[in-house]
């Protein structure tokens, strides 16, 4: 059993959850709501608080990583290149990075399907608190609803859970990059299973695609923040 420790300070550096608290004390002190458990208040709202620090951290380190890769390809001779009509020679990458890359691809799908689950338990728990019961089953529809009436899309979150369980589960462990278009516009593709050729577009994801859900996710959290906060205070 350990008998001596440091704790190390834990600073929220994203503040998306405390103008959420906020509105929540307002309406707890001016009695219109009761009192939040302590659990989910501090619990919750402090996983929320980490992953949100966690993601960009991960995304710098995948931009990087990315940038190295495609900078690395741009190396590469014509006997690498394969076609719909010729499979090239393998081209070498440093293994360090292409799996440093793999790891934080999946890191970064992980956690962005951690907080957003974690966004859909604080959304129950405060549609609770303010006396709007709402089964579990429908807060995601429920929310993709919030984001698409602002003229966002919320498609985002079905794909992240298609991409979250297709790389944990089905993905391989080595990736391609399509050079289609040339340097400067590169991108990475994940693949399902050791295939020849891209024909078939269920067989493996584009980086591109991951960006696109990101962004979705980037685009949904005022939308998110801001109604959790109008919820409170348009209480009469």
């Amino acid at each position: 059993m350990p008998e001596k420790w440091l704790h190390i300070n834990d600073s929220v550096g994203d503040p998306w959850i405390l103008p959420i608290w906020s509105a929540v004390t307002d309406a707890v002190a001016s009695g219109k709501v009761s009192l939040i458990p302590k659990e989910i208040r501090s619990q919750l709202g402090l996983s929320i608080s980490t992953r949100l620090d966690m993601l960009p951290r991960i995304a710098s380190r995948i931009n990087h990583e990315l940038n190295t890769v495609y900078t690395e390809a741009k190396s590469h001779e014509e006997k690498h290149v394969s076609t719909l009509h010729a499979e090239g020679y393998a081209f070498d990458i440093d293994d360090n990075l292409k799996y440093n890359l793999l790891i934080d691809i999946d890191s970064l799908l992980f956690e962005l399907n951690s907080v957003c689950e974690l966004m859909t338990s604080l959304f129950y728990e405060l549609y609770a608190n303010i006396g709007r019961q709402i089964k579990k089953k429908d807060v995601g529809k429920i929310i993709k609803g919030v984001i698409e009436s602002t003229g966002n899309s919320g498609t985002w979150f079905q794909k992240l859970v298609s991409q979250r369980n297709f790389f944990i589960h089905e993905a391989a462990p080595y990736f391609a990059i399509d050079i289609t278009k040339g340097a400067g516009s590169y991108d990475l593709l994940i693949m399902r299973e050791n295939i020849k050729s891209f024909v078939d577009q269920s067989k493996f994801i584009k980086m591109s695609e991951i960006n696109v859900i990101v962004e979705g996710f980037s685009f949904a959290k005022p939308i998110i923040q801001k109604h959790l906060i109008d919820l409170y205070k348009q209480l009469p």
